[in-house]
């Protein structure tokens, strides 16, 4: 399968993006990254999803071979894929975001919601959590070269599980490695910046969560606590997986993501399957809750 780089001009800028498949009658899925990569990690879904799709994977602004913008945010880089799908003539799309591309995407079906059929929201979050500044500043002292060396040991820990084949290791790294340190550090602040609380709640349409068991970043209870915010959603766990789940466990994602697309083209039983799952979990859990405070319920 043919993967082609193109480009568009929007508002004076570059935005890039690859694209690989189908006919022009063929319906378009839309792959948002996330944090310090490019278009080029979602490299086995371009390959894997274009017998059944036209698939279009971005570079956000200031990554890959796109332009940056002078101020970087989940809703400014929403503004963006907005333009290029307008740009496109694409018509509404399935949308599927990785981390702050999972944000990206939220924002974007906020914002248009006539531009987005479903969402995939892999190893996503409306708002992450409070952490402790103290190490940034402890690591913002150190020389530029060991403070870079000391990222990308940490970011590796962080992003993939200890059974992660080492070819997905090899793929991710070399994608963070190619990003540019100030696009790393925007991608940062706008993580920490974003809270789409409200928006998810607002969401209207069908969502399939996905979430690595395994997942440090991105760990699965922000995944639940996300689908108990968006009404029409879905939570599937991918056991073993961490947050780069997409490089880790591709076959299994892209299963997923066809899956769910077949359930908005009309064919319940996918969907039901989502909803039904969803629904035994939050049984499981109420049980787990009440079996912790009422010992006598396991005797």
């Amino acid at each position: 399968m043919t993967i082609d780089r193109r480009s568009i001009d929007l508002d004076g800028r570059r935005v890039s993006y690859l694209t690989a498949g189908g006919s022009a009658a063929a319906p378009v899925i839309l792959l948002i990254h996330g944090s310090g990569v490019s278009a080029g990690y979602w490299i086995h879904q371009l390959r894997g999803l274009a017998d059944r799709f036209r698939v279009t994977a971005i570079d956000l602004p200031g990554h890959g071979k796109s332009d940056p913008i002078p101020r970087a945010s989940v809703e400014e880089y929403a503004e963006t894929v907005a333009g290029l799908l307008e740009a496109l003539h694409t018509g509404p799309v399935l949308v599927v975001g990785h981390s702050l591309g999972g944000a990206v995407a939220m924002a974007l079906a906020a914002r248009r919601p006539g531009t987005v059929t479903g969402l995939v929201l892999v190893a996503s979050c409306a708002k992450l959590p409070r952490v402790d500044a103290t190490r940034e500043r402890w690591l913002a002292c150190l020389p530029g070269p060991l403070r870079r060396v000391l990222f990308l040991w940490t970011a590796q820990k962080l992003l993939f599980s200890a059974a992660a084949p080492s070819h997905a290791v090899s793929l991710g790294m070399q994608e963070l490695r190619s990003c540019r340190a100030e696009t790393v550090v925007e991608d940062v602040h706008a993580a920490q910046a974003m809270d789409l609380t409200r928006q998810a709640r607002a969401l209207e349409v069908p969502t399939l969560i996905l979430c690595g068991s395994r997942d440090r970043l991105t760990p699965p209870a922000l995944s639940e606590h996300l689908s108990g915010l968006i009404p029409r959603s879905g939570l599937h766990i991918i056991e073993g997986a961490g947050h780069m789940v997409l490089l880790e466990a591709p076959e299994r994602v892209n299963q997923e993501i066809l899956g769910f697309a077949a359930s908005l083209g009309g064919e319940p039983p996918s969907f039901s399957v989502v909803w039904e799952r969803r629904g035994r979990s939050l049984v499981r859990r109420l049980l787990d809750w009440t079996r912790a405070r009422v010992p006598f319920l396991t005797s």
